[in-house]
């Protein structure tokens, strides 16, 4: 296992996170080691590094950042061929039975059926 996936690991251990003078001791590495994989997780946004206070030393707890879900949107079916669903973001306070636009929309929507 390489030695950031380690660190990582120790990182990810730990639901309130673990102090970075603690982690270097874990992970059997030492401090700048532990600095520069810290900087390098920190910059790909797998954690978050807060300084904090312990026993009088200054130090950081570092914490595991979940990866964030991408919301994928399915604008498909919202789409005739190559026509948008004229409702949507219309402003327009109308009558759908009446609306030429969206009958339009509709007859395409009928024909593909």
């Amino acid at each position: 296992m390489e030695i950031e996936e380690t660190v990582l690991n120790l990182i990810k251990s730990r639901k309130k996170g673990i102090l970075q003078n603690e982690l270097w001791k874990k992970a059997e590495i030492d401090r700048r080691k532990c600095s520069r994989i810290i900087d390098k997780l920190e910059k790909e946004g797998k954690i978050v590094r807060e300084q904090e206070s312990n026993k009088g030393t200054r130090t950081y707890r570092i914490s595991y950042l979940e990866p964030k879900k991408e919301t994928t949107r399915n604008f498909i079916l919202l789409m005739v061929d190559d026509i948008f669903d004229p409702c949507t973001g219309c402003m327009l306070e109308c009558v759908p039975e009446h609306c030429v636009a969206l009958s339009e929309w509709v007859l395409c929507l009928a024909k593909k059926g």
